[in-house]
């Protein structure tokens, strides 16, 4: 039995519903809702927590997962640091999520980190509801997505273009009804926080 659906069906025989657990756990029941789906696992203090919670151990609650991660070392283990689209970044030290990707993506960019991108302003590239891997340690291109920071906008995933004294973040839409964003000198300044390398649509529960 994977980690998601184990968590899933000790959670129900234990009467416990997925807010109960956020609440003890100081975690949001979004999070509970992805652990259970199997788009990310909880960090290994959350874990411990989590097995003492449902009476077992952290083994007997990962399974088959552990047994066939410690065989195959095809997947890592990537930070997921919150939410683009939905205000600010989380403090890493509070996280309880991590994302699974493949160990040759990992490895490429040892200092990737995973946001949740909700919305449909890059639908032309992302699925509506995804996860992206953004690697801090390269540089913007011109016309490739990048998660920034805007005063106006929070953390927003967005096509970048420099121009001599102006940046500008643009959607890529099936719609087209997204502002562009755009910064000159007088505005407050756009934080680039890393370029998207990677991503993970949406899981396929059929």
């Amino acid at each position: 039995m994977e980690f998601g659906d184990k968590l899933r069906s000790l959670r129900t025989k234990a009467g416990l519903t997925q807010l109960d657990i956020a609440e003890k756990l100081d975690v949001s029941a979004a999070a509970i809702g992805a652990w259970e789906n199997g788009r990310a696992k909880p960090r290994l203090t959350k874990l411990g927590q989590l097995a003492e919670l449902l009476g077992t151990s952290a083994a007997d609650l990962m399974g088959e997962d552990a047994a066939e991660a410690a065989i195959s070392g095809t997947s890592r283990m990537v930070p997921l640091l919150g939410f683009a689209h939905m205000g600010d970044f989380e403090d890493e030290g509070n996280l309880a999520d991590e994302v699974e990707v493949p160990t040759s993506i990992a490895d490429a960019h040892p200092r990737g980190f995973m946001v949740h991108a909700q919305g449909g302003c890059m639908d032309n590239r992302f699925p509506h509801d995804a996860l992206l891997l953004v690697d801090p340690d390269m540089e913007p291109v011109n016309g490739q997505p990048v998660l920034a920071e805007t005063s106006d906008y929070g953390a927003v995933v967005r096509n970048y273009t420099r121009g001599r004294s102006t940046v500008m973040l643009t959607a890529d839409s099936h719609s087209g009804e997204y502002d562009d964003i755009l910064a000159g000198p007088d505005d407050a300044p756009v934080v680039c926080k890393g370029r998207v390398v990677w991503y993970m649509g949406e899981r396929d529960e059929r």
